[in-house]
């Protein structure tokens, strides 16, 4: 191997381990619609990134848990509703209930830092790792070995909603307008909040 070619091969993976790359060329969004006319819906946000080892994780979960409220939300507005409550994996809402969580904001702190916010592998990479509360929202089966002492990961992030013009719970409902507006979704690609976009 040349110089030049090994100088380029530890640049391709130096981006590659701190970049958050496009490795893995998943959608964003996939939402399902209401079923049998019930205001329920499942939301699934994918990535269009991935990270190596343990380096970029948490921002992947945490970039897909964003997408995941715009996609509720606009889903909410297209239904012509006002508010969607999270109604499963029950541990997010125990989460939400334990952090009183009333925003996008605090939902989002919620799942940042703290007591029962995603988890960060930075030991054992090919461990299984239990899921917390914010965790239960993480697809299982995203862990995917590759190079040698390695991992990529993508963190699809899914819930269920259940749409209507009041607030449900005290903790797990949200304004879909309030959401939209928000300024934790700034900077996100608006296209991907609606079905059958990417």
């Amino acid at each position: 191997m040349s110089k030049s070619t090994l100088v380029l091969s530890v640049a391709v993976l130096g981006s590659l381990l701190f970049s958050g790359c496009s490795m893995v060329a998943k959608k964003y969004t996939k939402i399902s619609q209401p079923n049998n006319n019930e205001p329920i819906v499942k939301i699934i946000a994918d990535v269009d990134s991935t990270s190596l080892g343990f380096i970029n994780i948490g921002n992947v979960e945490r970039k897909n848990y964003l997408y995941a409220f715009g996609a509720a939300a606009q889903t909410t507005m297209d239904n012509h509703y006002k508010y969607f409550t999270i109604v499963s994996p029950s541990a997010i809402i125990k989460q939400y209930e334990n952090r009183k969580v009333k925003n996008l904001k605090e939902a989002y702190d919620a799942c940042d830092s703290g007591n029962g916010s995603f988890a960060i592998i930075s030991e054992n990479l090919f461990s299984d790792i239990k899921p917390n509360n914010c965790d239960s929202i993480s697809i299982e089966g995203t862990r995917e070995a590759t190079l040698t002492g390695g991992s990529v990961i993508h963190a699809p992030i899914f819930f269920t909603i259940k749409m209507s013009n009041e607030r449900l719970s005290e903790y797990a409902s949200f304004n879909a307008q309030q959401v939209l507006n928000s300024e934790q979704l700034e900077g996100l690609d608006r296209d991907y909040f609606k079905n059958h976009k990417r």
